[in-house]
């Protein structure tokens, strides 16, 4: 996985969709990016203070794996947790199925499928590109807000769609 394939649109769009059926739902987003600017505390301790609705004393991780347990092992939750790279972001944030309650469900958006197999998923969703037909008409949606551009652009935008590899996050960004 390259990333730019939607996997964090994808996954917000479930999340949306079944929220309703949990206790408690997170969308901790950006993990990489948190963990790499302010370490894997910070993460914990947003979504513990998300959980408990107030400030958490998460000193370090061990504090921090020990706090997300007992607040959760009793309560049916939907966390997201976007964007994860390192074996080590899934070993403090949700590391055992028997931190969560029973019917928990925990999303993972990654561009390692390592992580996922070693961290036994249950089940994996690969994002496919999208084909030409696909891209042409997102490019045009987002780069002209219409269908089919002015014929001055069609050459330009045949280019620009095979550059993107049929990622979403590319057309948007060149868009």
């Amino acid at each position: 996985w390259d990333g730019g394939g939607g996997e964090d649109n994808i996954a917000r769009m479930v999340y949306e969709d079944i929220q309703s059926k949990f206790e408690v739902t997170y969308f901790l987003a950006n993990v990489r990016e948190t963990c790499e600017k302010n370490g894997i505390v910070q993460a914990q301790k947003e979504l513990v203070d998300h959980i408990n609705g107030s400030s958490s004393n998460c000193k370090n991780e061990h504090d921090g794996r020990r706090i997300i347990r007992a607040s959760l092992c009793h309560k049916k939750i939907l966390l997201v947790l976007d964007d994860i790279n390192e074996e080590k972001q899934l070993k403090n944030l949700a590391e055992e199925q028997d931190w969560f309650g029973p019917g928990s469900r925990i999303i993972i958006t990654t561009r390692d499928m390592h992580l996922l197999k070693i961290h036994d998923a249950y089940e994996i969703y690969n994002v496919e590109a999208l084909g030409e037909s696909e891209s042409f008409d997102l490019f045009h949606l987002k780069a002209f807000k219409q269908q089919t551009p002015a014929e001055e652009y069609l050459d330009l935008s045949k280019q620009a769609v095979k550059y993107c590899g049929g990622f979403p996050f590319a057309f948007k960004v060149l868009g």
